[in-house]
């Protein structure tokens, strides 16, 4: 029997009093299966911050240069422009700078653990489901969630201080009386690992069917998010252990076959979800603030420095375009925002490669996995210098040549700034109107700040 009540699906933000703040939105108690599967569907689409996601952290590495102004209108609005230039200069205290997401994130935890709450007691309907697939999908996208907040306004992980450095609120249940704080870091860590590992329990689907589930999490996913997990930990065997795991099942297209079209739609492409490559679709990298950060976002020197335009095929995906302010030719990207990736082959490759270098006896391995991908990006003749050169490479050289790689790869896909947070933390330099800002190495503002609305609902953040 259904029972109306109004839901908790709308604006929802952690809380000093209640778990999220709400605005009642008249809908239906989820009492079947095929209803929480639409309930697992909301959280995945208009709650999950597929855009506007941390993938526009691409304005606080250095991928980006300058902010195109003479493209607004294809890109963001002049006034969402002023507040992108905030991110972009890495002023957070001046309270302007767009916020990155919080309150979606924990949007999409509430609806998992709505679905965690109370799959078990929902009624088999005309929907052939399995339970145990619900309950995989939402323990698996609550930890996707707690790790992208965990990179965004988290520190970085370092074994050495984790269990005191901040972390962010665990939200492991819907209370609306308790009250949130931040966790560790190292505790956020343990949570999401977890919450993977009874995810691996109750899921069924091996492999989504078909790219119109491409969304949804399997147990391919599953395998590839926690190599990402581990690789971010530095736990270098076990991210190994489960990317190479995965790369017999991870094919790789090459971009030889593939075309340069207007809007870049060659469905073989590796970030799309109809790619070979693909292993999740969930985020959408290039749309968010108001717009396609394709138009404004004029790419920086220093990472165009490290394409080889004559032979690697990922540089027809760049564009050419004239600054009417400068008269000088700018490059950014060509891509689409409607481009959906969040995982994919690519990145086992990496994975299995960064790792690699890290384990004793391992060299050469690491630098086969580097040369596969390489092989299928370059021409051959490029790919035949690139494989040359990374067999002359010390474990040094070796890893910035990977990191070198994982720039040129995933472009503007939301990987850079969290590479940097995670490795180096280099000093960044840009510059804006006429002045100078510098990101100084390991600078503290390489973790963002909470955001302040997320602050004025709760003041518990501050303890």
């Amino acid at each position: 029997m259904k029972k109306t009540v109004y839901t908790l699906l709308a604006a929802l933000a952690l809380s000093s009093c209640n778990y999220l703040d709400i605005e009642p939105v008249g809908q239906v108690i989820p009492g079947s299966v095929s209803e929480y599967r639409a309930l697992l569907t909301e959280a995945y689409g208009t709650a999950y911050p597929a855009a506007n996601s941390h993938s526009y952290t691409c304005l606080l590495s250095d991928e980006v240069g300058s902010l195109d102004r003479n493209s607004y209108t294809g890109f963001i609005t002049p006034s969402d422009g002023e507040e992108a230039s905030y991110n972009f200069r890495w002023e957070y205290s001046s309270g302007n700078m767009r916020e990155y997401p919080w309150l979606y994130y924990y949007r999409t935890i509430f609806l998992a653990n709505a679905v965690i709450e109370g799959i078990g007691d929902a009624a088999q309907d005309t929907n052939s489901e399995n339970k145990d697939q619900l309950l995989g999908e939402a323990y698996a996208l609550r930890a996707y969630c707690h790790f992208e907040l965990v990179n965004l306004y988290g520190k970085w992980y370092d074994p050495a201080t984790a269990d005191t450095d901040r972390g962010v609120p665990l939200a492991l249940y819907n209370d609306i009386e308790q009250s949130y704080k931040p966790d560790s870091v190292a505790r956020v860590y343990r949570q999401i690992l977890d919450d993977l590992e009874t995810a691996a329990d109750h899921m069924q689907v091996e492999v989504q069917p078909s790219t119109d589930y491409s969304y949804r999490f399997s147990k391919k996913v599953l395998t590839a998010f926690e190599a990402r997990v581990r690789l971010y930990m530095g736990q270098w065997q076990e991210a190994y252990d489960k990317a190479t795991s995965l790369l017999a099942s991870c094919p790789l297209q090459d971009m030889n076959e593939t075309e340069a079209q207007e809007y870049a739609e060659d469905e073989r492409l590796p970030w799309l979800p109809t790619s070979p490559e693909n292993i999740l679709a969930l985020d959408r990298p290039f749309g968010g603030f108001g717009g396609d950060i394709t138009y404004g976002a004029v790419l920086s020197d220093p990472i165009l420095e490290k394409f080889d335009r004559d032979n690697d095929r990922r540089w027809k995906f760049i564009s050419e375009s004239f600054d009417l302010e400068t008269f000088l030719t700018v490059y950014k990207i060509k891509r689409s925002m409607n481009t959906r990736t969040s995982i994919r082959s690519a990145e086992m490759y990496l994975i299995a490669a960064e790792a690699a270098a890290h384990l004793d006896g391992k060299l050469d391995e690491a630098k086969g996995y580097l040369s596969s991908l390489q092989a299928k990006r370059f021409t051959p003749d490029g790919a035949a210098a690139k494989a040359a050169e990374v067999e002359g490479l010390d474990q040094t050289g070796l890893l910035a040549e990977i990191a070198d790689e994982r720039a040129r790869e995933f472009l503007m896909e939301g990987h850079r700034w969290l590479d940097l947070r995670r490795t180096t933390r280099p000093q960044i330099t840009k510059e804006y109107e006429g002045q100078t800002y510098v990101l100084q190495a390991n600078d503290p503002r390489y973790t963002l700040p909470y955001p302040q609305s997320a602050i004025e609902n709760n003041p518990d953040l501050n303890n």
